[in-house]
């Protein structure tokens, strides 16, 4: 009688290593296939940063110049991701932290009128848009 409960643990040990290493063996392929995922989706979001950067910069830079004269603005524009709590999921967005323009104008023009309109834009707050003067 006891050697036949000896015999009836070691089988629900064995039992319970073999379930054990076969969750082992499917849990390990689908942790490397979300790691991959998760790289693809970095370099994407990096991507559609410096393309939502370089579109700001473009209409920035063309609005400037149409008020200013052509060819006189150089505009570079920093992205973040911001995370906002929507309950559950937390949501990443890009938005825009910083504004530099460099100012290809004349002594008459008043770079305060342009970091204004550009923080009233893109609604920043002042110590984030420089306009310097070339």
């Amino acid at each position: 009688m006891e050697h036949k409960n000896n015999k009836e643990k070691l089988n629900k040990i064995i039992t319970v290593i073999l379930v054990g290493l076969l969750l082992l063996i499917i849990v390990v392929p689908i942790g490397e296939q979300n790691k991959k995922e998760g790289s693809i989706s970095f370099q994407e979001e990096s991507a559609q940063m410096v393309t939502d950067a370089a579109y700001y910069e473009e209409r920035l830079r063309s609005i400037l110049e149409k008020t200013y004269g052509e060819g006189t603005m150089e505009v570079m524009v920093h992205m973040k991701k911001d995370s906002k709590d929507a309950g559950m999921y937390e949501d990443e967005e890009l938005i825009v932290d910083g504004i530099l323009i460099v100012a290809d104008v004349d002594g008459d023009t008043d770079v305060g009128d342009i970091s204004f309109a550009v923080c009233a834009l893109f609604d920043l707050p002042a110590h984030k848009v420089a306009v310097i003067k070339k």
